[in-house]
């Protein structure tokens, strides 16, 4: 992996307001205290914050930005999408006090596989309160190149007792407001469609991960500390999402035990 320099580092404050708190523990049915001021930010919920605010002509036919503070420019006729990554939770963020958080590019690396030509950028971002890490996150953003074609067949999911997910549209529209997500493929079923060539609404990654993430630490009765996700295959709305986990890990399958994300707990 060759170590980018040319991007710049980017700090970003925000004061983490409880609302968004709530709307995301209504919105995963979450059995956690009511978020106020002075408690915790929900398990993942810290992709809540943070986010750019790109103008209308910013944003491409398929609803991405264009520009980022970290992220080098998509090349014409790329597809971007976030292929996976890492997240360690030193420490609890909370709600109602003013959080930094830093950006960069820490390596980029030029890949050709059996789907075509693809660049990945692995992006590392630091979250402190009053002067203390509480949180590290990798991430891994893919340019693909090229159209977009049949996804690789995974691996049928493991023996292991699936739980399928009751969401829709409305949930997915959603999920794409709280997290200021304007990509088409997730809230424009036409543009899914005809456009991108999808049997249906795309469900988001995250939203995936932050379900499996929540259910593996009911199971586990004790805090999540360092996890690990991969993100497969696209997850259509119309194949349903099937969750199976143990104390340590989770698949996301569709309805025909396709494998579309990958969790897994490191600490």
């Amino acid at each position: 992996m060759t170590t980018v320099t040319s991007l710049p580092r980017a700090d970003r404050t925000e004061t983490l307001g409880a609302a968004p708190a709530r709307e995301f523990v209504a919105l995963f049915g979450l059995d956690v205290n009511y978020p106020t001021d002075g408690t915790p930010v929900p398990l993942m919920g810290h992709w809540m914050y943070f986010h750019e605010h790109p103008s209308p002509s910013q944003l491409d036919a398929a609803g991405l930005p264009t520009q980022s503070d970290v992220l080098p420019r998509p090349e014409q006729g790329t597809r971007r999408l976030l292929g996976g990554g890492s997240i360690e939770f030193h420490r609890d963020l909370l709600l109602g006090v003013p959080a930094v958080r830093t950006s960069h590019a820490i390596g980029t690396k030029r890949v050709r596989g059996r789907s075509g030509t693809f660049t990945i950028t692995t992006l590392e971002h630091l979250i402190s309160q009053k002067g203390r890490v509480c949180l590290r996150e990798r991430q891994d953003v893919i340019d693909h190149y090229g159209p977009r074609t049949a996804a690789t067949p995974q691996p049928a999911a493991p023996a292991v007792p699936g739980v399928t997910l009751p969401i829709d549209a409305t949930t997915l529209f959603r999920f794409s407001a709280l997290m200021r997500a304007s990509h088409r493929i997730h809230w424009d079923e036409n543009y899914a469609r005809t456009v991108e060539g999808y049997s249906g609404l795309v469900v988001p990654g995250p939203f995936q991960l932050i379900a499996a993430t929540h259910r593996i630490r009911t199971l586990r009765q004790k805090p999540v500390r360092h996890v690990s996700f991969r993100y497969t295959s696209p997850l259509t709305l119309d194949q349903g999402m099937v969750l199976s986990c143990t104390d340590r890990t989770a698949l996301v399958t569709d309805s025909t035990d396709r494998v579309t994300s990958r969790i897994e707990i490191l600490d």
